[in-house]
């Protein structure tokens, strides 16, 4: 489709916004929200998945039985690199759903989800990694509250593909726990899985995939995923070309102050603090008052919701990977021998 002039910068905004709180495959409810014609918005959604971006479904994990945690590691300098990345390789299969390395080459930023009530057992197993000389430090935190309000969309120009002036437009605020446990099977972590993978997938391509029938996987998604709010929105992600993309983690005791509004992409509230997550051009520098955690773009790791660990009508206990833990570190023990 052509149009007869170039998308504005506040349209095509709103779509962006819309499609957060609709997702981005119900064109014609972000059509009929906006008073905007259906192609146009779905114009607007290729462009925007051409620059580099995607939507990114807000999982509910406290909903679906799991702890979300913030884990802060730094490993000792006297590890070698590969060994390193093999504890790093083995923790992404712990329940982690994010990594990515600080400016320090042993500093990482990690995001797990354990079953509720196992982040002991998380912690013992950072203490053995500690007691063994593998980590030099760790902060394990669960996530207690928090929400996704990604206000530097307001900053960047999405026609233009580069950052530009702030516009004047509302920015849903998409929470990331919403509320208790609720109904679920592996059929709906499937389709979670999916969506995380490409928020865009058709429901027989998931159907064909696990052989299950396509009325039953639009059930799912419509009466469980959605209904019942397994994922409580969507937010735009870069998915490509990060040069001119800084992620900035910021820890703060009270309120943040006005300088980090505009660039915020998400809050995530601990115990005994809170969790501020940037999105900036590579030259903004945050407000020196605060402690300031700069992540490598290219480093970012993101995986889907653990199915893996799903089992029978249960997550797998977290104790279950201690003896695999004892196991590496003997090896890695052995060969520092």
């Amino acid at each position: 489709m052509k149009l007869s002039s170039p998308p504005t910068r506040y349209a095509f905004t709103s779509v962006i916004a819309a499609a957060m709180k609709y997702g981005p495959t119900r064109v014609s409810r972000i059509a009929y929200e906006l008073d905007m014609p259906v192609e146009t918005c779905r114009y607007y959604l290729k462009r925007f998945h051409n620059a580099g971006f995607r939507f990114f479904p807000v999982v509910d994990y406290w909903a679906l039985g799991l702890q979300p945690c913030i884990l802060f590691v730094r490993f000792s300098k006297n590890l070698d690199p590969q060994k390193r990345e093999n504890i790093l390789r083995w923790l992404d299969t712990v329940y982690t759903i994010y990594r990515a390395s600080l400016e320090s080459e042993l500093e990482f930023f990690l995001k797990l989800v354990p079953p509720k009530g196992e982040t002991n057992t998380m912690e013992k197993m950072m203490y053995m990694l500690l007691e063994s000389g593998v980590v030099e430090s760790f902060e394990l935190s669960e996530v207690v509250g928090g929400y996704y309000r990604p206000e530097w969309i307001k900053t960047y120009d999405f026609a233009k593909d580069r950052w530009g002036d702030e516009i004047d437009i509302e920015i849903p605020k998409i929470p990331y726990l919403n509320g208790g446990d609720k109904h679920f099977d592996l059929s709906d972590l499937l389709i979670i899985s999916e969506l995380e993978v490409d928020p865009t997938v058709k429901m027989l391509k998931i159907s064909q995939t696990y052989g299950v029938s396509p009325q039953l996987i639009s059930y799912h998604r419509e009466k469980h995923v959605e209904g019942c709010r397994l994922i409580n929105g969507y937010v735009p992600i870069r998915r490509v070309k990060h040069e001119e993309l800084a992620i900035h983690i910021i820890r703060y005791l009270n309120s943040v102050g006005l300088e980090h509004v505009r660039y915020i992409h998400q809050v995530y509230h601990l115990n005994h603090a809170s969790i501020l997550r940037l999105h900036t051009p590579l030259d903004y520098e945050p407000a020196p008052a605060y402690p300031d955690y700069h992540i490598k773009s290219m480093s970012v790791r993101i995986f889907t919701i653990p199915t893996e660990h799903f089992v029978g009508d249960g997550w797998r206990r977290v104790d279950t990977f201690v003896q695999e833990l004892e196991k590496i570190l003997k090896k890695v023990e052995g060969l520092e021998s």
